[in-house]
């Protein structure tokens, strides 16, 4: 909308902090509250036991405290749902484009590797190491049974309408024309100009990938795949992850490239990776040994090419 600013900042102000430490707050009384229902139901039961009788008066009681308890209980729920919507938000914006290399120092598909200066490799270390950390601490989703999951969760692709906040990490594709050949990166968002509905996004590994091409990319939405906001819990909601054989894009081991593969292996539980295989022709059956990915970085792939 053209209420949208061009030039978000990249960093969450003390606003957000602020507010998540109020959303805390809350839930540490709404738990109070709950927990205070519950040793009412408790010692009415006690009393009721002692009786050897559950009069009417004891009846009318228990059935006002339990609508009090499960009210409670779904007030609780929705802050801790707030909260973690508002940690994710927080972690998303985090810049971690810092202490980075240059992504052709890593082995990829269908490559050969190269031998990184000492001084860069300390750095991609540093980088890679961020990177594992915000996908292990992706929230789950603490959706109730039955319930869908909202989108950006998981498997879930975003709403028709939606626009990336900036310091988002996203997949961006750059074209031919700028890379000599078509690459998925893993970028972080920097503004949405509404008028030419085209993203700035900055290459997440901020060294210059190619000499005289800059970090920063001027992309249309259709060219910008935002990464899950939360992850799903496969105990729960497994028949919604990625299934074997599926095509997505994912995250090569230590690169900061998305490269077309299949799944392997889906995960079973919520700290367990993807298992998917890359394709490469290098290998007889079209595809590289399976290598873990997390949920984060798998996303859905579609063949048809983004202008």
């Amino acid at each position: 909308s053209s209420g949208i600013n061009a030039e978000w900042p990249l960093r969450p102000g003390k606003n957000q902090f602020q507010e998540l430490n109020i959303l805390l707050h809350q839930v540490h009384d709404q738990r109070i509250r709950a927990g205070q229902t519950l040793n009412s139901i408790s010692k009415l039961y006690d009393k009721s036991s002692a009786d050897q009788r559950l009069y009417p008066v004891y009846k009318t009681k228990l059935k006002s405290l339990y609508n009090n308890a499960i009210c409670e209980t779904q007030q609780e729920i929705e802050l801790i749902l707030k909260s973690l919507n508002k940690i994710c938000r927080v972690q998303g914006k985090g810049n971690v484009a810092g202490p980075s290399a240059s992504a052709s120092s890593t082995a990829v598909p269908g490559s050969s590797s190269g031998s990184p200066q000492p001084r860069k490799a300390m750095r991609r270390g540093v980088l890679m190491s961020l990177l594992h950390q915000k996908a292990k601490q992706l929230p789950t989703w603490a959706g109730g049974k039955g319930e869908s999951p909202p989108a950006l969760t998981g498997t879930v692709p975003e709403e028709a309408n939606y626009i990336c906040n900036p310091g988002d990490d996203v997949a961006a594709l750059l074209l031919c024309d700028e890379l000599g050949d078509d690459t998925w990166i893993l970028a972080e968002v920097c503004s949405f100009n509404p008028t030419l509905n085209k993203y700035q996004v900055k290459d997440i590994d901020e060294d210059e990938r190619v000499a005289n091409v800059s970090d920063k990319h001027l992309l249309s939405r259709r060219r910008v795949i935002p990464l899950p906001l939360q992850k799903l819990n496969p105990v729960t909601h497994g028949h919604l992850l990625f299934p074997p054989k599926h095509k997505v894009l994912a995250l090569y081991p230590q690169t900061t490239c998305f490269y077309p593969a299949t799944v392997h292996k889906k995960p079973e539980n919520e700290m367990d990776d993807y298992e998917v295989m890359f394709y490469d022709n290098n290998y007889a059956e079209g595809y590289a040994p399976p290598l873990n990915v997390p949920q984060r970085y798998v996303i859905d792939f579609k063949d048809k090419k983004r202008k």
